[in-house]
């Protein structure tokens, strides 16, 4: 099971942050209010993910989190934030994803530059899996000359027609596609 910090500058967040640790599978040990409140949190226990939700007037702080996340090499940091700044650090234990926090686009990220952190955890695992199936299935239906809208649409509406997971309406997509 993965053991997350949730470091929640924005109310606002808070709900959807929460809603993705239960959907991946983790169990909040503990939420630090602010950066600061964060550091003697990280000392106290080992943990597996570190959410940071970091706002737009914070994110000069940015490089000082990153030395930071350096001293702990084990667990993986993800931060979101506003600005479109390059998504990619020289840290293999931290991610910067961009606001808003929705969970699709987050496995993606998480696949492609953390496969570590999927290891870890079989919901992760499982969940990044589906997003993957739902991202091909949207491919199929593309390919038959609908808009990547209308592909998103089409899937939700099978889903919900046959009271099925989006998962499973993109696994149906792909099956019969094989066949055809």
């Amino acid at each position: 099971m993965l053991t997350v910090l949730l470091v929640n500058n924005a109310l606002s967040a808070e709900m959807r942050l929460n809603s993705i640790i239960r959907r991946i599978g983790g169990q909040l040990v503990d939420q630090a209010g602010t950066l600061a409140a964060m550091t003697p949190l990280l000392k106290l226990q080992p943990l597996t993910l570190v959410l940071i939700d970091l706002p737009s007037q914070e994110e000069t702080a940015l490089p000082i989190l990153l030395k930071q996340a350096a001293d702990y090499p084990d667990t993986f940091f993800l931060f979101w934030t506003a600005s479109e700044k390059q998504r990619k650090t020289e840290w293999k234990n931290v991610l910067l994803c961009e606001r808003p926090v929705r969970l699709d686009p987050l496995l993606n990220q998480l696949a492609d530059q953390a496969p570590a952190l999927l290891q870890r955890s079989p919901a992760l695992k499982r969940l990044a899996a589906q997003s993957r199936q739902i991202r091909q299935a949207k491919q199929v239906l593309m390919e038959t000359g609908m808009s990547e809208d209308e592909a998103h649409h089409a899937l939700e509406k099978m889903a919900m027609n046959l009271r099925i997971s989006r998962g499973e309406a993109a696994r149906k997509v792909l099956t019969e596609n094989k066949q055809k």
